[in-house]
């Protein structure tokens, strides 16, 4: 059976070595790969793309071993490989393929044309729509609020609970805390260290990434307004009960901690977060979707302001903010018109319910048990 991402270790020769020379670094004679400067994750991400194209070619027998990148990707194979992903995959997933091949491509085969695939890449795109609609599980952030404030203060007073039960009750508080007011990644979240990315300046807590931390790769420093309490009782009581479990010291002064003791990883807090709201909201919202809350509501309750989410969110371009301020404008736009239609029906008796019509008889008839003859 053909592996879904052939690894690159299996690759044809000449598409392996096209890789390595795209992500070298060069001396001073020498210039850097195109991709020599990709963060870790985006290199990762078009590997498994490209791989992804390369298993298709294996399991339709049509691996040239000796051909390079740019005579192997060809119109008629593209146009075959989006036709066998279409029968599996959603367009959403599709699109994503495409833009990771046109990626590899790119920096592996730099001299040829590659604008056909380029605009294949983008008419998927408009074609394609999230594969989940992120609408339906959005909360105002009014809810957000109150959740976090709710689980520590449960955490503090609440009764008949252990120790444990507390320390995780208020650390998940803080997590959607920080979440409301800076609604940074995951990855970024789970790196946070006491000392290096939190940092306590005169009375309030600050957080600051490096630039080389950030998907963006620009630097980010946000104050945590508010939070300074609840950060010292954090600090200096749950996170020590909680570290202790692990038995080791933690490396790296790392914030947030497992039930273990151990650095919580970027996947587990995201499922934290969305566990947590899960059961105490009824919708599972992970730190992405934090980040889709903040521009929708400047957009719905202070639009003039919108633009600010754009460093919030520490987003390079504004038109990536704009997407969630478009989405805030629709909810307002349909909230607006459901107020006017039920304005419309308080006053307009025009629009009250018609009355029922009286009972034909040949439907009572059938109630009292005579039949009659309709043609």
């Amino acid at each position: 059976m053909t592996r879904l991402c052939l690894p690159v270790e299996a690759w044809p020769p000449l598409d392996r070595d096209a890789w390595v020379a795209a992500h070298r670094h060069g001396g001073l004679l020498d210039d850097d790969g195109l991709a020599a400067h990709w963060a870790p994750a985006t290199s990762q991400i078009t590997l498994g793309g490209y791989g992804r194209f390369l298993s298709f070619l294996v399991e339709t027998g049509d691996l040239d071993q000796t051909e390079a990148p740019a005579q192997r990707i060809t119109r008629p194979r593209v146009e075959a490989y989006i036709a066998h992903l279409r029968q599996q995959n959603h367009a959403s997933t599709v699109a994503a393929r495409i833009l990771q091949l046109s990626q590899a491509a790119r920096v592996m085969a730099s001299d040829a044309d590659w604008k056909w695939l380029h605009r294949i890449r983008l008419r998927l795109r408009h074609m394609s729509s999230p594969a989940r609609d992120d609408r339906a599980r959005l909360v105002p952030a009014a809810a957000l609020s109150t959740l976090w404030h709710s689980l520590i203060e449960r955490a503090e007073h609440g009764e008949n609970l252990s120790d444990r039960s507390r320390a995780l009750l208020f650390r998940d508080g803080l997590m959607i805390a920080v979440l409301c007011l800076c609604p940074i990644r995951a990855k970024n979240m789970a790196a946070s260290a006491m000392g290096a990315t939190l940092q306590k300046r005169g009375d309030e807590w600050w957080l600051a990434f490096a630039a080389a931390e950030m998907k963006n790769k620009r630097p980010y420093e946000a104050p945590l307004p508010g939070l300074t309490p609840w950060f010292d009782r954090y600090i200096d009581h749950y996170r020590p009960y909680i570290a202790a479990r692990s038995g080791n010291p933690i490396p790296g002064h790392a914030l947030w901690v497992s039930h273990t003791g151990k650095p919580l990883s970027p996947k587990q807090v995201g499922q934290l977060v969305s566990r947590r709201t899960k059961r105490e909201l009824g919708r599972d919202l992970n730190p992405r979707l934090f980040r889709k809350i903040v521009p929708t509501e400047l957009a719905i309750h202070d639009p003039e302001h919108v633009r600010v989410a754009q460093p919030l969110l520490g987003h390079a371009d504004y038109r990536t903010t704009e997407s969630a301020y478009n989405l805030g404008r629709a909810i307002d736009a349909a909230r607006r018109h459901h107020a006017v239609v039920r304005a419309i029906r308080a006053t307009d008796v025009s629009l009250s319910p018609p009355p029922r019509r009286a009972t034909r008889p040949e439907q009572s008839s059938r109630g009292t048990g005579h039949h009659t003859d309709q043609g």
